[in-house]
């Protein structure tokens, strides 16, 4: 029998990919059309996620509310519908607006798949080893808008190819419809969440989230511009580029298998093993001295990236007994608005280090964040210990 409610999941987390790759997917043709420059393409990328920090705080409570469906379901229809307001902006401040909603479509999709999945996957008792084999889908999501684009944009046009793309977005919502679902957990109250950010496991591991979203949006908007520092060509930068996505996507998939058979208690060691790792990439990259060694950093950047996200989300889940007490909602409500900070501040502080700098001074940046990564992760692991069901905040 399929499992329809995780089916639901990795269409949630998909159309999530979705949704954060179609404007760069689309960019320059969307530059062309609203005649805009990169700084006001930018400014669409910050309202998509200054937008989807306020979501996030309200619809991680509002699912554990309301339930899984109405926030599924509304997620795919408002990714759609605002992915084709996209598609027919004419001016910048239809698209900015656009950009705006599609942030609350964006983190419906993005709840509905990181707390439903762990919750009906590996029955639940593996929060980490689930989310790893769900944001697999994350990257596919984030992996074929691009290819859509290429393949569409040069035949039918600009508007008619992300129209095609918002179409997708439609397509899960009769399965999340259909689908059964975990009960809501009963007796739930705002006050209740609010006090889930004095948790020290909400509290590390948001912050943890601050650092790891950093590396990855960084890394992710300044691979090529390294690349090309390295003399390569823009071809070979972007090709490479794709090389990182794909090994983020290949860890994640082994992570969730390798995961399974972690006891419950040690799964956080792997964020600070990964942690390591990531330090160890961005060193070699910052002291590449040839093309080869910059791309062997790059791609073990890559494998060290992938599993930290869903894994920090499953530990994080584990630390405070979320999924047995109905609470995921709640949590991951706080944790990724603290980590889309760190998706604002930190490419930020790259691009004008690199602009006064260089592009490998600027790199030096991630590898503190690397180092403060591993920091807090320890903490995580070992001075938070899990929660028992029994001490957790009650009304």
């Amino acid at each position: 029998m399929v499992n329809i409610p995780a089916v639901v999941a990795f269409a949630s987390v998909f159309v999530l990919g979705i949704c954060f790759s179609v404007i760069g997917s689309v960019k320059l043709k969307l530059a062309e059309v609203l005649q805009i420059d990169d700084a006001k393409v930018g400014g669409l990328i910050s309202a998509l996620m200054f937008c989807s920090l306020i979501a996030v705080l309200v619809i991680g409570p509002a699912m554990d509310k309301v339930g899984y469906m109405v926030i599924a379901t509304l997620g795919f229809f408002l990714a759609g519908i605002c992915i084709w307001m996209l598609a027919g902006a004419k001016n910048y401040p239809s698209a900015f607006i656009a950009c705006l909603l599609l942030g609350i479509g964006a983190m419906c999709v993005n709840t509905a798949g990181n707390v439903l999945g762990p919750t009906v996957l590996f029955g639940g008792e593996n929060p980490a080893a689930a989310s790893n084999l769900l944001n697999v889908f994350f990257g596919i999501g984030a992996f074929i808008t691009p290819l859509i684009a290429a393949a569409l944009l040069g035949r039918i046009g600009y508007s008619k190819t992300v129209a095609v793309i918002g179409a997708i977005c439609f397509a899960p919502i009769i399965l999340a419809l259909i689908s059964s679902y975990p009960p809501a957990p009963p007796g739930f109250n705002v006050v209740r969440s609010i006090s889930l950010i004095g948790e020290p496991g909400v509290l590390l591991g948001g912050i943890c989230l601050l650092f790891y979203i950093g590396l990855e949006a960084s890394m992710g908007g300044f691979i090529t511009t390294y690349l090309k520092s390295h003399e390569l060509s823009d071809e070979r930068a972007n090709t490479v580029l794709s090389g990182f996505w794909i090994c983020l996507m290949i860890a994640r998939l082994i992570a969730a298998f390798v995961l399974l058979g972690v006891p419950e208690a040690q799964r956080g060691v792997a964020i600070v093993l990964l942690s390591i790792i990531a330090a160890i990439a961005l060193g070699i990259m910052i002291g590449a001295r040839t093309p080869a060694h910059g791309v062997i950093g790059t791609l073990l950047a890559g494998l060290s990236f992938g599993p930290m996200f869903p894994t920090l989300v499953g530990v994080t889940f584990t630390k405070t007994a979320a999924i047995k007490q109905g609470i995921t909602g709640s949590v991951f409500g706080w944790i990724f608005a603290i980590g889309l900070l760190g998706g604002i501040i930190i490419p930020a502080l790259v691009g004008r280090y690199s602009a006064k700098l260089s592009i490998r001074q600027s790199i030096s940046i991630l590898l503190i964040v690397a180092i403060l990564l591993l920091v807090f992760a320890s903490a995580l692991q070992w001075a938070v210990p899990i929660t028992e069901v029994s001490t957790m905040i009650v009304e």
